[in-house]
Parts: structure tokens; C-alpha cells; sequence
């Protein structure tokens, strides 16, 4: 079945930055070999790294999508954090690699065009990097996807690493190798923390902590103003991936009908998915006033 439009967006997002990764990660490691660059040879296995995120976030993307089904009843959601803990995973190997490269590498010397070559590659990358982060970044923001929040960091990593290529370069061609090779280093911390930021996040969303620590309060306000409802007991907030999900507790008049109770029920639930675009499902338990079940 075809996507619908507003999942068909995120996926040519997430196919524009596979595309771009691959065109970049060639251009700066092939740029890397021919100018002698050290850190734009680290940032071309940075892309390389990025290449394999992306890949693997259109790949689990879709999944993500998934309807609940006979043993998966909350839906696939979080097959999106788990695509992206393994990016941070990926981004903080990549880091501890660049590291290692700038620690055992030697200082450039540039001729002739090399060091041009390598201010071109650069210039580039920040260009396309600064492309890739504002599109992903907007999706992100529209859909709320952990997946695509993680990438729109790691883009931005990239435009910020070929700056430090670009002053690393500027620096071996004024006379100043070293500071080539200390900014590559710099490169693959930034880049290592960035996976660690990743993958915190990630984990997070696996363990169920809620994003939204303020979300309970807003919906046990949105319950109390319907009619009907004359308290609310306990409210639980389950995020399902970049979505989640509400089971809470109300109390009614004891005297109502049960088709009474439930039509209040649904009130409730409906106005809280209205309210929220984050919540997707709300189970609702109703109690006669006066009882509390927690």
C-alpha cells in the first residue's frame, strides 16, 4: 500500500539524504586522498557514517509506520527509536575512528592545488549539510519522529565538521599543519558526542520516559472541563515511538447509565486527541464518584 502523503514526505527526506550522503561521502574521501587532508578524509568516513544511518532510517522508517497488529498491540513505534540508537551507536564509533586517524596521522603539506581542492570539498559539504539539516529539521518538527530528529543533529554535525575542515585547511596553507590535526581530533569528539546525545535520547523513548513531562497536567485539565466528568484519578502517558499513548481514570455520577458513562469516556477522548496531536490512543476507565482504583 502506497504511503500517505504526509509519510510520503518523511520518506523523500530520508531518501534526498541518502542520495546527498553518498555524493558526499565519494567527494570527500576521494577529495581527501588526492589534496592529503586529513580531516577531510575523516569527514568523508564521517558521510560514510551518515550514509549508513540514512540508509538505515529509510529502511526502518516505514516500518515505524506499521497499524497494530495480533502481536505487536501498540503498533511499531518504537522501531524508530531503536533505528535511532543504532545511528548514535554508528556516529560514536565513527568519532572514536576520526580520533584515532588524527592521533597517529601526520601533519599535511599542501602543493599546488591540493589545498584549494580540499577548501572546494569543504565548501560544499556545508552548503548540501545545511540543506539536508533544515529540510530534515522541519519533517522532524511536523511529524515529532525521533528518527528524523536525530538525523537533522547529525547534518548539522556535518555542516559544523566542514567548517572546522575549512579552517583546519586555511590553517595548513598559512603555515600551520598542527592545527589541521588538532581540529580533526575536535572533529571526531563532536562527532562522538553527538552519538552519545543520539543515543540517549533513544534509549529514553525504549524505556518509555515521556517527552512531554507536562502533557499529564494538560489532559487531567482537558477531562475536568467536560460535562460530566467530576474528577479524574490517575492519568498514565505511554509513548508508542514518536507518539503516545493516555490511559487514565474518571469519575462520573454513580447514578448514569453505563451507555452514559461511555458516551463521557469518549468525550474525553476525543477532546484529548483533538488537543494533542501527540496522542493517538486514550483508554478510559470510568468510576462512580466517589470510588478511587489506583
Amino acid at each position: 500500500m502506497d504511503p500517505v502523503p504526509s509519510q510520503a514526505t518523511s520518506q523523500r527526506v530520508l531518501l534526498t539524504g541518502v542520495v546527498v550522503n553518498t555524493a558526499l561521502a565519494v567527494l570527500k574521501i576521494v577529495g581527501g586522498l588526492l589534496s592529503g587532508s586529513p580531516s577531510l578524509l575523516a569527514d568523508g568516513y564521517h558521510s560514510l557514517g551518515d550514509l549508513g544511518t540514512n540508509g538505515l532510517a529509510l529502511l526502518t522508517w516505514r516500518w515505524a509506520q506499521l497499524p497494530p497488529d495480533e502481536d505487536h498491540h501498540y503498533g511499531h513505534g518504537k522501531v524508530e527509536a531503536a533505528a535511532a540508537l543504532l545511528v548514535g551507536a554508528v556516529l560514536i564509533g565513527t568519532g572514536g575512528v576520526v580520533v584515532w586517524e588524527a592521533s597517529h596521522g601526520s601533519s599535511p603539506a599542501y602543493e599546488g592545488a591540493e589545498a584549494w581542492t580540499a577548501l572546494g570539498v569543504a565548501l560544499l559539504s556545508m552548503g548540501a549539510n545545511e540543506f539536508l539539516t533544515r529540510i530534515t529539521k522541519r519533517e522532524a518538527q511536523r511529524t515529532g519522529s525521533p528518527t528524523l530528529a536525530a538525523l537533522a543533529a547529525d547534518n548539522r554535525s556535518d555542516m559544523l565538521t566542514s567548517v572546522l575542515v575549512l579552517v583546519g585547511v586555511s590553517g595548513s596553507s598559512a603555515g600551520l599543519p598542527w592545527l589541521e590535526v588538532v581540529l580533526t581530533a575536535v572533529i571526531g569528539l563532536f562527532v562522538g558526542w553527538m552519538g552519545i546525545q543520539t543515543s540517549r535520547s533513544a534509549f529514553d523513548t525504549l524505556t518509555d520516559r515521556v517527552p512531554d513531562t507536562e502533557l499529564r497536567g494538560r489532559v487531567r485539565c482537558l477531562a475536568r472541563e467536560l460535562p460530566g466528568v467530576l474528577g479524574v484519578q490517575a492519568i498514565a502517558v505511554h509513548p508508542l515511538g514518536s507518539q503516545v499513548r493516555v490511559d487514565m481514570e474518571i469519575s462520573v455520577d454513580g447514578a448514569l447509565t453505563v451507555a452514559q458513562g461511555h458516551e463521557i469516556a469518549h468525550q474525553v477522548e476525543q477532546s484529548v486527541k483533538q488537543a494533542e496531536t501527540s496522542v493517538v490512543q486514550v483508554a478510559v476507565h470510568v468510576n462512580p464518584a466517589g470510588i478511587c482504583h489506583l
